[in-house]
């Protein structure tokens, strides 16, 4: 998901891709400064994730977006199909956690007291950036924040909002709950957890891997308001982005289209499959099982 990320954020889908590898060790050691050893053991088994994800991925990802695009050209952008693209998306996250875990373990279990320690001092950094921003903000500039943001987003797509789009984009963002309170608290809960199980890293290593395994399955540590929000503000999200589709103007539409088809070609260029071909399915699938990690 990182990568479909960083494509709507502005990247190309080349760059954001040839650029994973690279992105994800400054991510690390921006938290944990790697010994060199380390950073190999991660060069490699990106190295193989990435393979994985060329293969598994890139090819689900087109066929979504040319799913997408015909929907869009017949006008049958509903609400519910929204929401199959999104369950697809989520599990197209879940499955990246489920290969990258065991690699996560590898790593986490070869932490010193030290890195251990560094660790902590970005959770502590970053909550307290969460608790600034969260003291310091003036809800309205946080909902004419959010509509800015959305608005940017979909105008990479199909041009400048019109007024009707602009409005709709607003009501979703006034509707939108904040969860930035619930992802503080989860945030201490999380970082606990995890500072507990690596306490036990090299003593008990069974537990500790069924502790991690516990903490990187995604939203498993949720409390059910928190949980409620987010399925609802998903819910609101895709109901949001179906009422704008309806809203297009014929160019609008037009140059979406020819960017999605863009886009789902790079896919498809950088893809690595070579046997069968993937083809988009509102049906839920299997994550992958096996593990790429090297101990």
């Amino acid at each position: 998901m990182a990568l479909l990320s960083l494509v709507l954020s502005g990247c190309t889908v080349e760059l954001a891709y040839n650029n994973l590898d690279r992105l994800v060790l400054r991510w690390l050691n921006e938290k944990i400064e790697l010994t060199p050893q380390q950073q190999e053991q991660v060069k490699q088994a990106l190295d193989e994730h990435l393979a994985w994800h060329c293969e598994a991925h890139l090819p689900a990802y087109a066929d979504l977006l040319n799913a997408f695009q015909n929907d869009l050209s017949q006008g049958s952008v509903t609400h519910e199909r929204m929401l199959e693209y999104g369950d697809t998306m989520a599990g197209f996250g879940k499955d990246l956690v489920t290969v990258t875990r065991p690699t996560a373990i590898e790593l986490l279990r070869s932490l010193s007291d030290a890195q251990v320690t560094a660790l902590q001092a970005s959770f502590e950094e970053s909550n307290n950036q969460l608790i600034e921003q969260l003291s310091q903000t003036n809800p309205d500039d946080v909902i004419n924040e959010r509509a800015n943001r959305m608005s940017k987003r979909l105008a990479r797509f199909m041009g400048k909002p019109s007024q009707t789009q602009r409005v709709t984009i607003s009501q979703w963002a006034r509707n939108y709950q904040s969860t930035a309170g619930f992802q503080l608290a989860y945030a201490y809960q999380w970082q606990a957890k995890l500072v507990e199980a690596l306490s036990i890293r090299q003593l008990e290593p069974a537990a500790f891997e069924a502790q991690i395994e516990i903490l990187f399955d995604p939203g498993a540590g949720w409390d059910e308001a928190y949980r409620t929000a987010v399925m609802q503000n998903q819910s609101a999200t895709w109901e949001m982005v179906a009422r704008v589709m309806s809203q297009l103007s014929d160019r609008q539409k037009n140059r979406m289209v020819q960017k999605i088809a863009g886009y789902s070609g790079d896919f498809e260029g950088l893809s690595c499959q070579t046997d069968q071909d993937f083809v988009y399915s509102s049906e839920k699938k299997e994550a992958p099982s096996g593990s790429l990690s090297r101990s």
